[in-house]
């Protein structure tokens, strides 16, 4: 197991621990800039040929077997990208940081705006789910970021870690095989957070699960998952303090598996379903790490995960079903693999009704589509209010959880267009799947908010849908985003809200 420790956040560097490897990464400049003080740490670190500008990465190895790496950050990006290039920091860090032995990494940044950023990239360079025969070498990374000046105000080294945390633990979630994450002991798992971490804080925790769930008339949810043995859950998590004047609520997909129900998946594309949590790992950790680190005074938080397994049997729920959701709206099913819309609408249901929300995010590998329209590192927001959206794209670029605005536009692209039913209130899935497909899944879920006039555009309700079905996972491996963008924006609002 690795663990990784945010040492230092400093204009300077102290004595660093002993470790088989050293990292130093950062921009030429940044390089330039340090090179005295970095080649104080240690007289093996080959920076001359990084910061003179001849290379873009330099190695030495000493007569022990200790590794010296120096790898220059590239500062080429477009307005899309934040304060500094995390998916290449990942990169570097993941490859260049040893596999089975102690290290330090330091990473020179040009400014403290990019502290976030390259915290949570490098958390994710090192993700915490194994499962082999040969155990993994137990080690420790050391992480220090170095300034080129002292900080404007000090930076929380431990309200860092909390968030890095955060990220490795949302990973390790969608990294868990479906024989060992379903919807019981995904259960299992958040009320031991909350028992161990959260209860102390005042959050507060309900599970509506199983038949309880049909019984209450949650009908989407539940027809989605009752063909599994362990069937569908809605948990909430609430923090409530007193002096609250709004109501923001997190609602996060938690497929623990796609099969695709009826209308199965191939055997190509049946493979890393087991991601199709990913939205409710990143809504649960963002809310952990928001609490543990900056609470809300001014409004009250909640967090909703929408918990199920689309599995089949005689049981599964049928194209041409008619299902009663938590709105009470009907809707015809055509196509058994446009789950998650059916879950989420009952989780923006709930919050609407029972948490009274002003404002709704929820978060959700809704669309294969996501990455035709926004690529796969940057997720789609969809928006009923342009500055909403804009608020939630910018949390993206200060935490390197990136996101890029979908196409709003109910008139072309909505449920009496896309999804009109002549026997229920709507179907499931669009029958023209050329016209902005993540759109119109995330014009399904907002078709569930209400009251309706607190939700049309530029209405007082403010909601966010953010598709991220491509930034969920590197290669093989969960990203834990959501953390760092919802953390974020829970502390743009807690300031708008003062």
């Amino acid at each position: 197991m690795t663990s990784v420790f945010i040492r230092t956040v400093s204009e300077s560097v102290s004595a660093l621990s002993a470790a088989k490897t050293l990292l130093v990464v950062g921009s030429k400049e940044a390089l330039a800039a340090s090179a005295s003080h970095i080649s104080a740490l240690t007289a093996h670190l080959p920076l001359a040929a990084i910061s003179n500008g001849h290379s873009e990465s330099a190695s030495h190895i000493d007569a022990d077997g200790n590794v010296f790496n120096v790898m220059a950050l590239s500062t080429k990006k477009s307005r899309h990208f934040g304060s500094i290039r995390g998916d290449l920091l990942h990169d570097i860090v993941s490859k260049n940081a040893g596999k089975d032995k102690d290290a330090n990494v330091v990473v020179v940044l040009d400014s403290e705006e990019q502290v976030l950023t390259a915290a949570l990239s490098v958390a994710r360079a090192f993700p915490l789910y194994t499962n082999k025969q040969k155990s993994a070498a137990e080690r420790v990374i050391n992480v220090h970021f170095k300034l080129q000046s002292a900080p404007a105000q000090p930076i929380n080294v431990a309200k860092l870690q909390t968030l890095a945390d955060a990220v490795r633990d949302a990973g390790k979630l969608i990294d868990m095989p479906p024989n060992e994450l379903n919807p019981t002991t995904y259960v299992e798992i958040v009320r031991a957070v909350w028992d161990s971490r959260l209860k102390a804080a005042g959050v507060t925790l309900e599970v509506i699960q199983g038949t309880e769930l049909r019984d209450r008339g949650y009908g989407a949810i539940w027809n989605v998952g009752k063909a599994s043995d362990n069937l569908p859950a809605l948990v909430i998590l609430s923090h409530t303090p007193a002096a609250a004047k709004k109501n923001v609520v997190f609602v996060g997909k938690g497929i623990t598996f796609d099969t695709g129900g009826l209308a199965i998946k191939s055997k190509d594309g049946m493979p890393t379903m087991k991601v199709d949590m990913g939205g409710s790992a990143g809504v649960f950790q963002g809310f952990v790490s928001t609490i543990l680190t900056a609470p809300p005074t001014n409004y009250n938080l909640h967090a909703i995960l929408c918990i199920a397994e689309n599995s089949i049997d005689e049981r599964a729920f049928r194209p041409d079903d008619i299902i009663t959701s938590y709105s009470g709206k009907t809707i015809e099913v055509n196509n058994t693999d446009a789950e998650g819309r059916l879950v989420l609408c009952d989780g923006v249901a709930h919050a609407c009704k029972h948490l009274s929300a002003d404002v709704i995010v929820e978060m959700a590998t809704l669309t294969g589509a996501q990455a035709f329209a926004t690529g796969l590192r940057h997720a789609g927001v969809l928006s009923n209010r342009e500055d909403f959206e804009t608020t939630v794209v910018k949390s993206g670029r200060t935490s390197g959880d990136l996101a890029f605005p979908l196409i709003w536009s109910p008139e072309l692209i909505g449920i009496e267009t896309l999804m009109k039913s002549e026997v229920a209130d709507m179907k499931n899935s669009a029958s023209n799947r050329s016209n902005a497909p993540s759109t119109g899944a995330g014009m399904f879920v907002w078709s569930h908010l209400s009251p309706e006039e607190k939700w049309v555009e530029g209405g007082e309700g403010r909601w966010a849908h953010v598709d991220m079905a491509y930034p969920v996972t590197i290669g093989a491996r969960g990203t834990g985003y959501g953390v760092g963008i919802l953390s974020t924006l829970a502390g743009e609002l807690e300031k708008e809200f003062a």
